[in-house]
């Protein structure tokens, strides 16, 4: 099942480090702490027990690297609390074949700077869900496998208190 088709999104707008969600503030806190002084973990550094109070809000992508073309993205997880905003499990999905054609080209680019450049994004959007508009936060993160090639992306996206101006935006 693609991701609802009636959704609508404004598009993301980076988002400086100080005004991360508490939640991804500890995240990050975490993920430095991990990596110590090694550009990148790998995905066998994550245990999910230790981040439980955000497992909903997982994803985990994995970088499927092309001979002459930009990689392509397919999920392995797509958290429980995504399935429920997005109204659809993108596990197993490829990101350039899901719906909402410009979230769709967004996340690419982003995702594409995170493997290519090996750096995190964090982001903001407004999502419209059954309640009305919500906004995110997001993290996205690079891991490797070799300690040298981005083969995945960890990200972590949390709903947040929606300011009243978003909250009349219709489309």
């Amino acid at each position: 099942m693609d991701i609802d088709s009636t959704k609508q999104w404004r598009y993301c707008i980076p988002l400086a480090e100080a005004d991360l969600d508490q939640r991804l503030r500890g995240l990050l806190d975490f993920w430095a702490a991990k990596r110590g002084q090694r550009r990148f973990l790998s995905r066998a550094d994550i245990n999910p027990l230790e981040l439980r109070h955000l497992l909903g809000h997982i994803l985990l992508v994995d970088v499927v690297r092309q001979a002459d073309r930009p990689p392509r993205f397919r999920y392995r997880l797509f958290g429980t609390e995504f399935v429920h905003y997005h109204g659809a499990d993108q596990t197993g999905r490829w990101l350039d074949e899901i719906g909402l054609p410009g979230f769709r080209e967004e996340l690419l680019r982003l995702y594409t700077a995170v493997a290519e450049e090996g750096v995190m994004r964090s982001l903001t959007y407004d999502y419209t869900i059954a309640e009305g508009v919500q906004r995110f936060q997001a993290l996205l993160l690079p891991l490797s496998g070799d300690g040298q090639v981005v083969d995945m992306v960890f990200g972590c996206g949390v709903p947040v208190e929606t300011p009243a101006s978003a909250k009349r935006w219709q489309g």
